[in-house]
């Protein structure tokens, strides 16, 4: 049984995304899976399932109006998940201490738990993150991700907690960018992938339709495939991108080069 949070020190570094798409990944791969979306205040899991709001969520539980198996519901491709409710009107009554409990009850039953924790370290993220054993940390390649990424490992290390390892994402190998060695030594973790920024990522959450259902073949895909093979008992069978197929920014400067090209052939 294994319960792992994936967190970040601060928002906007794409953690959701990965929470989804990894407990995705695990449970195509037959492996008894519950995603809990634990970012209270900003619930987006069900958003990026594109399933609708449910009766009974994980407010209910931290409320302790519901037990967490109540709030359990069939995802896609055999995953089950524990969503947040949209509404912050009882957002006070919320007792994040009883999260913990809750996460330990969801892995009495299934093999690997999945827990998007809010960024940073705010009540909310502390329970997120105390409430698991494992932790991937999720930052992009740029200065500002570095200071609060230390702090979500201190906090690990002085609970227990075994950091996986690092996740870049959002990676365009600009020269501007943190290189991977350096990320490693910054933070003293291995990066267990690096994942890029991919415009069929972005188009899929917009679509309500995770990539790794969507489009398992893309390069998003792929490095949450990566991520998945560095669990326990986890051997998924990378899926290889089309040998044709090209992103946006590929297909444009092919275009510019091939208009270019027609312009001087007329000279």
């Amino acid at each position: 049984m294994h319960t792992i949070v994936i967190a970040s020190g601060k928002g906007g570094v794409g953690k959701t995304s990965l929470a989804v798409n990894l407990a995705i990944t695990l449970a195509r791969a037959g492996k008894k899976t519950i995603l809990v979306d634990a970012d209270v205040a900003m619930a987006s899991v069900g958003i990026m399932l594109g399933i609708d709001r449910a009766p009974i969520s994980l407010h209910n539980v931290l409320m302790g109006d519901a037990d967490v198996r109540d709030a359990v519901y069939d995802g896609p491709s055999g995953l089950k998940y524990v969503p947040s409710g949209l509404s912050l009107d009882r957002i006070k009554k919320v007792d994040y201490a009883k999260l913990k409990n809750a996460v330990d009850s969801l892995a009495d039953t299934s093999e690997f738990v999945v827990v998007d924790s809010p960024p940073g370290l705010g009540p909310d993220a502390m329970a997120a993150i105390k409430s698991c054993r494992e932790l991937i940390l999720v930052v992009t390649p740029e200065p500002t991700s570095m200071a609060d990424a230390l702090k979500i490992k201190s906090v690990a290390e002085k609970n227990n907690i075994k950091v996986i390892g690092v996740v870049s994402n959002f990676v365009t190998h600009d020269k501007t960018e943190i290189r991977k060695q350096d990320l490693e030594t910054l933070l003293g973790i291995r990066i267990i992938a690096e994942i890029p920024d991919d415009f069929e990522a972005r188009r899929s959450s917009a679509m309500q339709k995770p990539v790794a259902l969507r489009l398992p073949a893309a390069a998003y895909s792929r490095a949450v495939i990566q991520i998945a093979n560095t669990l326990p008992g986890v051997e998924i069978k990378m899926i290889e991108g089309s040998k044709n197929s090209k992103g946006i920014f590929s297909k444009l400067s092919e275009a510019i080069g091939s208009l270019f090209g027609k312009k001087n052939r007329a000279r």
